[in-house]
């Protein structure tokens, strides 16, 4: 099992009003890069300024995963003030995201097919992952685990998701984990 690293650039909107002692996805991304030794960059995204702004950042670097943390709603993901379609935001990452890895941790985005293929024809990443069901905060941060060492374990993303569906299908059934292109496991 050879390794390949792919570190983790994370964009995370407000879950709540709560400032103090906000609930994040920091101790995922903490665990997965000291257990897997990539590295990662979180930043706080809560307009589309924001989410401009910071993809701007992003596209120069080389991640190789790009971990969108926002709740969602079929075909869209949820900034604290708004909210931003897959065709928005592909059109926000143009094709400077070209051959990454695109994972939605938000509830029910990937649940329009058309919208996530578009997004992926348009952006030209290499696989979109995502959730098509209304997730739990515990069973879809262990699912992102799980997830995040695949992408660190395996180079192919056929490889990727035929781990996960075959290793952990009641978790997989459980979030409504899904992925594009579909055709990589026919």
């Amino acid at each position: 099992m050879s390794r390949r690293k792919r570190n983790i650039a994370c964009l995370e909107s407000m879950w709540t009003r709560r400032i103090e002692n906000r609930l994040n996805v920091l101790p995922t991304l903490e665990l997965v890069s000291r257990t897997m030794e990539a590295r990662f960059s979180h930043l706080t995204c809560n307009t589309r300024e924001e989410l401009r702004y910071n993809l701007n950042l992003l596209c120069k670097r080389n991640y190789g995963v790009l971990y969108f943390a926002f709740h969602g709603s079929p075909g869209k993901i949820h900034l604290h003030s708004g909210k931003i379609t897959l065709t928005e935001l592909a059109e926000m990452m143009g094709k400077r995201f070209g051959n990454w890895i695109v994972h939605f941790g938000t509830c029910s985005t990937m649940r329009k097919p058309r919208e996530v293929a578009y997004f992926a024809e348009a952006t030209g990443v290499a696989l979109v992952t995502g959730f098509t069901k209304d997730v739990d905060w515990i069973e879809s941060s262990a699912f992102e685990l799980l997830l995040f060492k695949a992408f660190q374990t395996y180079q192919s993303p056929r490889v990727i998701c035929r781990h996960l569906l075959t290793k952990y299908p009641d978790l997989a059934e459980l979030t409504g984990f899904t992925y594009f292109p579909e055709a990589l496991l026919d």
